[in-house]
């Protein structure tokens, strides 16, 4: 259940070693000056981060900001250690023998989000096609701060459904709800498969509102679902290891993972919003608008939801 192009956002909150309690963030250069760090670990980071265990390397491309509080660019994200031949998909012939040193560098857009007067700043990335290195470059921004301030730690919290259930769009109406199960369940082989064999086929089941009509709020989905919203979801007794949901915000349709394997629960889809280049990746002003409206509206329900 891989997005094409997926947004994965977190809320990032600064604590003490050993009190969980958010601080509130400053603007003084202190350990609780979040917005300053994050700034300068994607000045110190222009340059190639090669992670030769992982065959990886990244690197920040920073844009100019407007705002004062933001920081956005490309997370430029390479993989090598493998050849591979290049072909046009028209005449099979070869136009590249990609060596093992080759590095296949893709564009993934990220944004940083400091609040004003906050316990918290938001941070977005993207992805392209599953492939991601937020894991890497947040392990690294973490480990970075807390070796500069000692006794305080940085701490990244992916959002999920059920932390900003109140937002706009997951209050907005689901047109359509995928359920996924890697696994045929036996019991119900005889009334499915016909001839198929369990371990070669995905189960899936989809419910889609009839025009004019919507099943109802995500959240309200979610608050009905028998099994816990961060792990299965269950129907007709069957535990579902994946879902997405099809929601209408305004006039703009978004598709977001409910639950998923490789992290997909919590992932905003965002291909049908976005528009695309020649290059196939999504444009950069393109894709900082939608960023930065799922931003606002995330950040509008946090406040609310801490009053």
């Amino acid at each position: 259940m891989a997005f094409s192009i997926g947004l994965r956002v977190y809320q990032v909150s600064v604590h003490k070693e050993k009190d969980r309690t958010p601080l509130t963030l400053t603007g003084d250069g202190t350990a609780t000056d979040a917005h300053q760090f994050l700034a300068d670990f994607v000045d110190l980071n222009v340059d190639t981060n090669d992670h030769e265990e992982l065959q990886r390397s990244w690197f920040f491309e920073k844009r100019s900001s407007a705002s004062v509080n933001s920081i956005y660019g490309y997370l430029r994200y390479g993989t090598y250690g493998f050849e591979s031949d290049l072909i046009d998909r028209k005449t099979k012939l070869s136009n590249y023998k990609r060596k093992v040193g080759d590095l296949e560098e893709i564009p993934l857009y990220f944004h940083f989000w400091s609040p004003a007067k906050q316990d918290f700043a938001l941070a977005a990335f993207q992805s392209f096609q599953a492939r991601s290195c937020v894991q890497v470059v947040i392990g690294a921004a973490s480990a970075a701060y807390a070796k500069k301030f000692k006794g305080y730690r940085l701490s990244f919290r992916k959002l999920m459904p059920g932390d900003v259930k109140s937002s706009a769009m997951y209050s907005a109406p689901v047109k359509q709800l995928t359920l996924l199960r890697k696994k045929v369940p036996e019991n119900k082989e005889d009334r499915y498969l016909f001839d198929f064999k369990p371990d070669e086929v995905e189960f899936e089941v989809s419910f889609k509102a009839k025009r004019r009509h919507t099943l109802g709020s995500l959240a309200s989905i979610l608050d009905k679902s028998s099994g816990s919203a961060r792990e299965v979801l269950r129907f007709d007794g069957i535990e579902f290891d994946q879902a997405k949901a099809e929601v209408t915000v305004g006039n703009k349709r978004r598709t977001v993972g409910v639950v998923g394997y490789s992290n997909d629960a919590g992932v905003i889809e965002l291909s049908e919003s976005v528009k695309f280049g020649a290059d196939g990746h999504p444009l950069f002003a393109s894709i900082q608008h939608e960023t930065e409206e799922i931003l606002r509206d995330f950040h509008k329900t946090l406040s609310k939801s801490k009053k």
